[in-house]
Order: structure tokens, then C-alpha cells, then sequence
């Protein structure tokens, strides 16, 4: 019996330790379930706060983007919210708050930022600018063939940027032309055939679509600059030690202009119909002796005043310096220049009336009058003459220098002419380069300019990155003239591919948060549009890191 109780004592306490360490399994199992548990909740809180704070620098990004096209949508909003610079504006485009009452953590900011100009003269040392770059100071590939029928201007401009080639030149404009007709060491259906695909023979949709080009390579289109941010990482050096951006940084699509003044108002066009309502207009814009000289040219014609002859109108024979004639006998040269009869004489009864000011009644504008001539050029108007027949008591001619040919008359009135009026009734012009913002090398590709000129227009146009508004002498190609001193015959030859506004821009907005942690990086193209901004190009960059170190003067 003792024997017995004995070993049921020991078998109960057997089970009872046995009890225990099930206990203790199921607990420790119970603990790394639930530690498991945590880690995977912590895991997936990190997963979420991390996505969640994805979500709000890429609303940050887009509020930067909005803001970007607010700022730039008119003319006026330019000149009062950045003070005329859009270009290099740290104060309107670095570290923009957006959040600002939140907690630490999840203050936001915003930053619009672009790599420098290929050949950038301000000795920023960071690498990159606050602001936007001008994609009207680039060749805009789709208008491209609009310059000439031919092509021939298209490649000669093409042939100016660094590593072209005259085949790979060809095979940009057979991929943008509609024929299938292969230019010399181009390329055609016949070649992309074997690739797998078809020659476009239409506008570009983005740049990119060069890589689909015969010769064109990712090396050529962006250069040593991998991940787009126009500075020269260690990890893009190819032993060179120069940032190369490659053609990307001189090739547009969207560079347009609308055919409105500095302060968006349709310009008058002098080559309106009605005369005296084309008069009041140009008197008020600028001024009664240039209006008056402008509407007695559409009535008489320009002539120049060393011949007499026809100049500009529908010949767009171009003005020149000298004597003036009438009726064949030579006189001494129109001075002054307030649309005044020229003074002077000359023999066999030529001499010409000496009387008053050219004005509304000299032009004889009563009923229904009728222009003669049209203006083919704003730059004929310069050192030129308008003879008005049998209108002395002799019944001779009277000429009357234009007001333009006064060099201070020239510079006071010639840019408000420029602003003002236009010869065209299109609403808009495509593709014409701003020569206040063109690097060199598309400057180089204009037709007819030369070295001297390029040097010229460099040397005297507003830094981009200055800190000071531009003067508003360079809101037209009138400083061309009586900055640059290049002569009027010149830019009227540039002006159907040249301008000194633009109203599209590139840009690159970043969305962060200050505390760290992941950032959003966008690249838009916005045309201001006059007021009715839009957004004609998106691309998120984010996959390309961060870029830019917007707190000091070396990249991430």
C-alpha cells in the first residue's frame, strides 16, 4: 500500500511538470506570435507612413506645379510676383511652405529649380538655378521644316550644336517630314523597316522619341547627365570631367508666342483696312508723327532716300541711307525725322515744299479712303521716305522723312512700334528664338548671322540670372538695333526666326518634407497661355533621385 501511494505521488507530480512546461511552450509560442504579430503591424505602419508621406510630397510637387503656372500665367503677374525674373528667383521658388501649422514632422515645402544654361556666365557654383528656363530660347523641333520648304535652313541650324552630324541631321528631318523621300545619309521607312517599326514623318510627341532616330543615341540626346539635373555627379564622370547635357538642352517642342504686346493686348495691324481708324490707333500707341509717316506710306508707298525707289511694301525691298529724289532731280537727304518735309533743293524745278508737320489733314483721310501699299516690314519704316505727289503749289512732290530716322527718335519710338503694331494678321507665331535667352550655339544657327553679331547680341542682352529686372528695351528686337548695333537690313532679315518674348517654360519642382525622408521630383513644361495657364508637359522624375541638394551648393 505505501508502495502504491508512493508512486501515485510521483505520477501526479510528473503530469504536474509536464503541465507546466506545455504551459510554458504555449506561452513562449503565444509571445513570438505576438511579437511576430507587432513586427509585421510595425512593418506594415511603416510601409503606410512611408507611402502616406510619398502621397504628400507628391502633393506637394503638384502644389508647386500650380503655383509655378499661377506666377507665370500673365505678363503682369511676372513683373509684380517676381519682379520681371522668372529665371533665377530664390526668393518666390525655394522652400515654398505648404503646411506650415503642422507638426514638425510633416512640414512641407516645395521648390522650382533648372540646371543651368549650357553656357551659363553667372559662375553659379551649386549647379542649378530657383527658376524656370526658357523653351523659347530652344529649337523647336516640330516647327522646324516651317523655316524653309527646303530644309536647308533646318539642317544648317541643326549642324551648329555639338556631335551633330550632317547624316544624323538628315534623319531628324526625314523622321519629321511627311515624305518618304531619304535625304543624303537620312533614313526612311526602308531602314526603320528592319528595326520594327515605321518612320514617323510627323511631330515629335517628346524628345525621347529621337532615340527612335537612325544615329541618335542616349549619349548624344542627354549626354553624361544620367539623372537630369545639370550637374556633373561623381557617378556620371566619363573621365571628361564636363557636364554634357546632350541636344536635350537645346531642342524644344513647345515653344510658341502670341501675337500680343508687353502687356497682352492684340497689336495693331498696320496693314489694317480701314485707314482712319488704323490712324487714331497707332497715334495713341505711337505717337501723331509716326502714325501719321505710317499711314501715308500705306497710302503712297515707301521710298528710300537715296533713289527714290519703291522700299519695302510689297517688294519688302529693304530701306537704305542717302539723297532723295523728286521727279528725278536729286535733293539733299530728309533730317529731322518728325515726319516732316525733308528741306534741301535741287535743280530743274525739284526743290521740295518746306511746310508743316506731316499730319491728318496733309493725308487727306476723308470717306471712304483706301490703302495703296502694304508694309511687308516694321524695318522698312527705318531711314525711309514717303513722297506725296502734287502737293506743293507747283504741283510737285513733297517727302517727308520718316521719324525713324532720327537716331534719338529711333530709340525712343522704335521699341513701342516693335511692341505695339505687327505686319501679320496670325494670331501666334511657332518656334521663333528668343535671342535674349538662345545659348550660342543655336544663335550660331540663324540664318545670315554672323560670328561678330552672335558676339554682339551676347555681350549686350540681360543676364538671365541677375537678380535686377531686365530693362524693358529688351522686350523687343528693337536693342538689336540700338544696343547690339546691328543694322536695320540684318534684323529685318532675322525677324520671320527671331523674338525677345516667350510665354512657355521649362521647370523642375520638388515636393519634401524638411525632417527628410522621401522626395517627389516633376519636370513640367507650362504655357502661361496669356492668363489661361496650361500644363503641356508632366514627367515624375522621382525614380531618378532626389537631384538637388536645395540646401547647399552640392548634389544628392
Amino acid at each position: 500500500m505505501i508502495m502504491r501511494h508512493v508512486h501515485k505521488k510521483a505520477v501526479s507530480s510528473a503530469r504536474r511538470g509536464v503541465v507546466l512546461i506545455a504551459v510554458l511552450v504555449v506561452v513562449v509560442l503565444l509571445s513570438l506570435a505576438a511579437y511576430q504579430y507587432s513586427d509585421f503591424m510595425m512593418e506594415e505602419y511603416k510601409a503606410n507612413d512611408s507611402y502616406l508621406r510619398s502621397a504628400q510630397t507628391r502633393a506637394y510637387a503638384e502644389s508647386g506645379v500650380h503655383y509655378l503656372a499661377a506666377v507665370l500665367q500673365t505678363p503682369d503677374a511676372i513683373n509684380n510676383f517676381l519682379a520681371g525674373n522668372p529665371f533665377d528667383n530664390a526668393a518666390a521658388f525655394q522652400g515654398i511652405m505648404v503646411n506650415e501649422k503642422a507638426a514638425p514632422r510633416f512640414i512641407g515645402r516645395f521648390s522650382v529649380v533648372s540646371p543651368l544654361d549650357p553656357d551659363d556666365p553667372s559662375g553659379n557654383t551649386q549647379g542649378f538655378r530657383f527658376g524656370v528656363t526658357d523653351e523659347g530660347g530652344k529649337i523647336n523641333l516640330n516647327a522646324l521644316l516651317q523655316l524653309d520648304s527646303s530644309g536647308r535652313l533646318a539642317l544648317n541650324m541643326l549642324m551648329q550644336l555639338p556631335n551633330m552630324t550632317e547624316d544624323i541631321a538628315n534623319a531628324i528631318l526625314d523622321w519629321l517630314d511627311p515624305d518618304d523621300d531619304e535625304r543624303s545619309g537620312g533614313a526612311e521607312n526602308i531602314t526603320y523597316s528592319v528595326m520594327g517599326y515605321r518612320c514617323k514623318n510627323g511631330p515629335l510627341d517628346s524628345l525621347d522619341e529621337l532615340l527612335m532616330v537612325k544615329g541618335v543615341t542616349p549619349q548624344l540626346l542627354y549626354g553624361n547627365d544620367r539623372n537630369r539635373n545639370g550637374i556633373l555627379d561623381p557617378n556620371e564622370d566619363d573621365g571628361s570631367g564636363v557636364l554634357d547635357r546632350g541636344w536635350s538642352a537645346y531642342f524644344t517642342l513647345n515653344s510658341r508666342e502670341l501675337n500680343v504686346d508687353s502687356q497682352g493686348n492684340p497689336r495693331i495691324n498696320v496693314n489694317g483696312k480701314d485707314l482712319n481708324q488704323l490712324l487714331d490707333d497707332l497715334t495713341t500707341a505711337v505717337g501723331a508723327d509716326l502714325a501719321n509717316f505710317i499711314v501715308a506710306a500705306r497710302q503712297y508707298g515707301l521710298t528710300t532716300p537715296q533713289t527714290g525707289t519703291p522700299s519695302g511694301g510689297s517688294s519688302g525691298t529693304p530701306a537704305g541711307g542717302g539723297r532723295a529724289s523728286t521727279g528725278g532731280a536729286p535733293t539733299t537727304p530728309p533730317t529731322g525725322g518728325s515726319g516732316r518735309p525733308a528741306s534741301g533743293g535741287g535743280g530743274g524745278g525739284g526743290s521740295m515744299n518746306a511746310g508743316g508737320p506731316l499730319s491728318r489733314g496733309t493725308l487727306n483721310l476723308g470717306g471712304a479712303a483706301r490703302s495703296k501699299q502694304t508694309i511687308a516690314s516694321l524695318f522698312d519704316l527705318i531711314n525711309s521716305t514717303v513722297s506725296i505727289p502734287n502737293s506743293n503749289p507747283q504741283g510737285q512732290p513733297t517727302i517727308y522723312a520718316s521719324p525713324l530716322s532720327s537716331p534719338d527718335q529711333l530709340t525712343q519710338l522704335l521699341p513701342a512700334l516693335l511692341d505695339k503694331t505687327t505686319t501679320q494678321s496670325k494670331t501666334q507665331f511657332i518656334g521663333r528664338i528668343n535671342v535674349n535667352t538662345a545659348p550660342l550655339s543655336v544663335l550660331q544657327g540663324l540664318p545670315g548671322i554672323e560670328d561678330a553679331d552672335v558676339q554682339a547680341i551676347i555681350s549686350n542682352r540681360p543676364n538671365p540670372s541677375s537678380l535686377d529686372p531686365a530693362d524693358p528695351i529688351f522686350q523687343t528686337p528693337a536693342w538689336l538695333i540700338t544696343q547690339a548695333n546691328l543694322t536695320p537690313a540684318k534684323v529685318k532679315a532675322l525677324e520671320r526666326y527671331i523674338t525677345t518674348t516667350t510665354q512657355v517654360y521649362r521647370a523642375q519642382v520638388l515636393g519634401y518634407f524638411d525632417s527628410g525622408g522621401p522626395t517627389t521630383r516633376l519636370e513640367v513644361v507650362i504655357d502661361s497661355n496669356q492668363g489661361y495657364p496650361r500644363v503641356l508637359y508632366w514627367r515624375d522624375l522621382t525614380e531618378l533621385g532626389r537631384g538637388f541638394n536645395l540646401n547647399a551648393a552640392t548634389p544628392q
